[in-house]
């Protein structure tokens, strides 16, 4: 019972410490901050979004022009990609409406009042010319869209002039059935268009830099603890009552306690938002409301912060072995460096495949990401991208606990021997002569 409550003491002390810094408590003030500006990013987006519409002006100098010009621009520019046609309720990019005069039109362009002018009319050999004057490049998203809609009226010129009447072109131009499916007939969902997957990528890649952050932030805290009490011969007195591997691991789990605190905080804060999304989506968008991000879910949350705790508390022991090799601040760095490079080889194969540079669905990036040190980050990618089943995920969360306990074997041996050892810094053979002895 007594090892139980030195560990907890320990552990304690070393919680309360960290917390009542003050860049902790400023520090844990603004990534709340940031988690909820990170909820309402949707909704920033989509009014944003909303606000920017673009008045496009047509002057028609064409004998016999085809219909409605402006109308049919209109509907062809505010098109959705998923059914190529506009609704009531589709967001209008675009305000098209006729001038009568073209340099009047061009001067508004000019000013800015106007986004473009197309100036429609017809050649000798009585095809439809179009002129599209505006102030940004030829290759721009606008001028894109007009040549888009512009070859769709063309084309319904030509079958006016070749007899074809409106109602018959109706079904002409009628898309056709189309739908998309998974490769993998096991998968029943639907595929996801482009910005789900976008942002399933911004998911994944931005929980992989908080874990990364979370490791190397906190492990060094671990270290550079080990180091200060080693450096002034408070870990001598320590050790008088309680023993290298009571001081590990209390120091571990307590500074551990810190960044769960932390992401509480976080989590609590992320939360608060999303239940306040909709509300908040309604009143400054009105009815047309806001989506939640796509992969953004509590469970995903509470995974996040399984694999984020896990992957903590495997390098954490790792970090505090490092840190009682040496006895100065100035080698911390050098002495966690093994640790480092590990978990920076990790995170940027696990960036690589969130946002597609590497093909997460390979074989070989299936079986790193079982293998402990690199599990945290790249479960995280494949799970956001929906490529992992539930039973991966439970064998790599149960393989990361026993490579926690493994490495705190190991790291308590290497512990033993480094916080005992003052003014000197042991060489290769003298540390494994101490981890064999377990001393």
């Amino acid at each position: 019972m007594s090892v139980l409550h030195n560990i907890v003491a320990i552990a304690a002390r070393e919680f309360v410490v960290r917390v009542r810094t003050r860049s902790f408590i400023f520090g844990t003030i603004i990534l709340m901050f940031g988690a909820g500006i990170v909820a309402f990013v949707p909704v920033i987006v989509s009014y944003l979004d909303r606000t920017d519409t673009q008045k496009v002006a047509v002057f028609v100098d064409a004998p016999q022009a085809p219909g409605d010009l402006v109308s049919t621009l209109g509907l062809l520019l505010n098109a959705t990609p998923d059914t190529g046609q506009a609704s009531a309720t589709t967001t209008q990019h675009f305000q098209v409406s006729t001038v009568a005069s073209l340099d009047a039109a061009r001067t508004a362009v000019t000013r800015g009042t106007l986004a473009a002018v197309l100036a429609v009319g017809r050649g000798a050999d009585g095809e439809l010319a179009f002129t599209l004057y505006t102030n940004d490049n030829a290759t721009g998203r606008t001028a894109q869209l007009v040549q888009q809609a512009i070859a769709s009226i063309t084309v319904g010129d030509r079958l006016v002039r070749l007899g074809v009447d409106q109602a018959r072109q109706a079904g002409l131009f009628a898309p056709p059935g189309y739908a998309v499916a998974w490769a993998d007939a096991a998968r029943t969902d639907q595929p996801g268009n482009t910005m789900s997957l976008v942002a399933g990528s911004l998911l994944g890649f931005g929980m992989t830099v908080l874990i990364f952050m979370m490791i190397i932030l906190y492990g060094t805290w671990v270290a550079m603890s080990v180091v200060e009490e080693k450096s002034s011969r408070v870990m001598e007195v320590v050790l008088n009552a309680v023993t290298p591997f009571q001081l590990l691991t209390g120091k571990v789990l307590g500074v551990g306690a810190v960044a769960f605190t932390q992401y509480l905080a976080l989590l609590a804060a992320g939360i608060a938002a999303l239940l306040l999304q909709g509300a908040v989506a309604s009143a400054v968008l009105g009815s047309g409301g806001s989506d939640l991000p796509q992969g953004l879910t509590i469970p995903m949350l509470i995974i996040f912060g399984i694999y984020g705790v896990l992957g903590f508390l495997l390098y954490a022991v790792l970090f505090a072995a490092a840190g009682s090799l040496v006895s100065r601040q100035e080698d911390v760095n050098q002495a966690v460096m093994p640790m480092t490079m590990v978990s920076t080889a990790g995170y940027l194969v696990a960036v690589y495949a969130a946002t597609g540079i590497l093909d997460a669905r390979s074989g070989w990036l299936i079986a790193l990401s079982q293998v402990p040190f690199v599990s945290p980050f790249m479960m995280l990618s494949r799970i956001t991208g929906g490529n992992v089943s539930p039973i991966e995920i439970a064998v790599s969360i149960g393989i990361l606990v026993l490579a926690i306990g493994g490495s705190l074997w190991f790291a308590a041996r290497v512990y033993a021997a480094g916080v005992l050892l003052y003014g000197q810094r042991p060489g290769l053979r003298a540390t494994w002569r101490l981890i064999r002895q377990g001393t």
